[in-house]
């Protein structure tokens, strides 16, 4: 498909239902990012961040608090629920971007193993009918994330922090 064709396709899918307020909770549409109506998901240990086809998005933060500033463990944790609508242009040029910084000619996993103790950081993208993810093992002596997987990961932030509003926050402790 060329980019004319995933334009049009985008333009039809920016027709349907439109993102009304409190509609879909944000964590209705980050347990998507299982099936087929996602374009686009970055999971790190404290985000999530999800994009549909719909062009729904959806920024799930973890937000923790240490009341110690040398305490393991947080005094409290918070999680922010925002969500947007990005429209068609929006949405191409995101995915141009990711198709333009070499996101899909990476591997499947970087930095440390899977077995190592380690956080990961996973972008997974659909592009056409075709799925690329790629995994980021954080770890203190991993080899630094490759430039494509960092710059995606930055944009794919960017666009969630300019796109999504807070719906509402709930707190809990450890």
């Amino acid at each position: 498909m060329n980019c004319a064709g995933f334009l049009i396709m985008l333009l039809v899918l920016a027709a349907g239902p439109s993102l009304a307020s409190g509609s879909k909770a944000g964590a209705d549409l980050a347990a998507q990012a299982e099936g087929t109506d996602v374009l686009l998901s970055y999971t790190a240990p404290m985000r999530r961040v999800v994009l549909t086809r719909d062009l729904r998005l959806a920024d799930i933060e973890e937000v923790a608090t240490y009341s110690n500033p040398v305490a393991a463990e947080p005094s409290a944790v918070q999680t922010v629920r925002k969500e947007g609508q990005l429209t068609a242009g929006e949405a191409t040029e995101l995915l141009r971007f990711i198709r333009s910084s070499g996101f899909f000619q990476l591997k499947a996993a970087y930095g440390g193993g899977p077995q190592e103790r380690s956080y990961p950081y996973r972008i997974t993208v659909w592009n056409e009918d075709k799925e690329q993810q790629v995994t980021y093992y954080s770890r203190p002596d991993a080899e630094p994330r490759p430039s494509a997987f960092a710059e995606t990961e930055q944009k794919i932030i960017a666009v969630a922090r300019q796109k999504a509003v807070e719906l509402k926050s709930g707190g809990k402790t450890p």
